[in-house]
C-alpha cells in the first residue's frame, strides 16, 4: 500500500448533492483565500502530462525537464480557523539532499536536489497564527512534504482510498510517504457517497470534489470568498497547458482514464461557472 498509517471516516463535512453546490457557487463566501508558493521544482513532463493524447502529439510536446511550483492555500474560515490545501513544504526540505525522511532511491528518482524552498510549512503555520487542519489534495509525496512541521495532531483529511491503494511502486516509496506522515495519528477520510461531494463545514463555504484517476482518493476543493469562488484541482491538472487543453496527467496517475473523466467534470464545472478561479495543481493560470 503507499502507506501504512491508519484510516479513519472523517466526521468533518457531510455528503451534499452536486445541486445543492451550484446554487452557492456565485454566492460570496465567508473563505479568507491565500496561495502560496513554497517551493520551485523540476520533474519530466511525462509524469505530468499525458504527451500520447492526440492534442499533446499534435502539439509536438516533447518530454523535458518541466519547471513547476509547489503550492499550499490557506482557507480561514470566520468560526472553524484556519486550514490548508495541501501541505507545503518543511523546513527540513531547505537541505533536501540531506533529509533523512526520504530515502535515497526516492531522492535520486524525484529530483529531490532541484527543490527551491521558498516558504516553509513552519513559516507559514507562524503568520497565520496556528494551522487547525489539512485538506490533502492526495498522499503523493509533493503534497505531504510540510506535514512535519506541523505538530502531532493537526488533523489531516483525504480522499478515500489512497493509503490502501497498492501498486508496483510503493515498494520504493512506503517508507518515504510514512516517515513524511509521522506526525499524523491517522488519515480522516472523506465521505463522499454517491454524489462525490461534501460540505465540509456544512454552510457551503469549502467543498471537497472527488476526482479519482491520479490516485483514487484524489480531491479537488472549491472554497467561496468575498471575490467569488476558487478551485483548486489539486494533480486533476498538474500544469497551465494541461488544464488550458484539456490533457490528463501522464505517467504519474494510477489510472489515466479516470484522471481523464475527473479533468473533464472539472473543466465542465468551470465552464459553467466561469466566475471560478482556477488553480492547477503545479503552475498558475495567467
Amino acid at each position: 500500500p503507499a502507506s501504512s498509517v491508519g484510516t479513519q471516516p472523517a466526521h468533518l463535512g457531510q455528503p451534499a448533492a452536486l445541486e445543492e453546490m451550484q446554487t452557492v457557487i456565485n454566492e460570496p463566501g465567508p473563505i479568507v483565500f491565500e496561495k502560496h508558493r513554497a517551493a520551485n521544482w523540476a520533474v519530466p513532463l511525462s509524469g505530468r502530462l499525458n504527451l500520447d493524447h492526440p492534442k499533446a502529439v499534435a502539439a509536438g510536446l516533447q518530454d523535458q525537464e518541466e519547471p513547476i511550483e509547489i503550492y499550499v492555500y490557506t482557507l480561514s474560515h470566520p468560526e472553524h480557523g484556519t486550514f490548508i490545501v495541501d501541505s507545503g513544504m518543511s523546513a527540513k526540505f531547505v537541505d533536501a539532499a540531506n533529509n533523512d525522511d526520504v530515502s535515497a532511491v526516492v531522492r535520486m528518482a524525484m529530483n529531490i536536489s532541484a527543490l527551491d524552498v521558498k516558504l516553509t510549512t513552519a513559516e507559514l503555520d507562524r503568520q497565520v497564527d496556528g494551522i487547525d487542519g489539512v485538506f490533502l489534495s492526495h498522499i503523493h509525496m509533493d503534497h505531504i512534504m510540510g506535514l512535519t512541521d506541523l505538530a502531532p495532531g493537526v488533523p489531516v483529511y483525504t480522499g478515500p482510498g489512497d493509503a490502501a491503494s497498492s501498486t508496483a511502486t510503493h515498494i520504493a516509496t512506503q517508507g518515504t510517504t510514512d516517515r513524511l506522515l509521522k506526525n499524523v495519528e491517522v488519515l480522516r477520510e472523506w465521505q463522499f457517497g454517491a454524489s462525490g461531494i461534501v460540505d465540509i463545514f456544512g454552510d457551503g463555504s469549502v467543498w471537497a470534489i472527488h476526482t479519482p484517476g491520479h490516485t483514487p482518493g484524489s480531491t479537488a476543493y472549491l472554497a467561496r470568498t468575498a471575490s467569488g469562488p476558487h478551485l483548486m484541482t489539486g494533480d486533476a491538472t498538474h500544469t497551465r497547458w494541461g488544464w488550458e487543453n484539456g490533457v490528463e496527467p501522464g505517467s504519474y496517475s494510477e489510472d489515466g482514464p479516470g484522471s481523464a473523466a475527473s479533468l473533464a467534470m472539472l473543466k465542465r464545472l468551470a465552464q459553467d461557472y466561469p466566475q471560478i478561479s482556477v488553480h492547477p495543481g503545479h503552475q498558475s493560470l495567467p
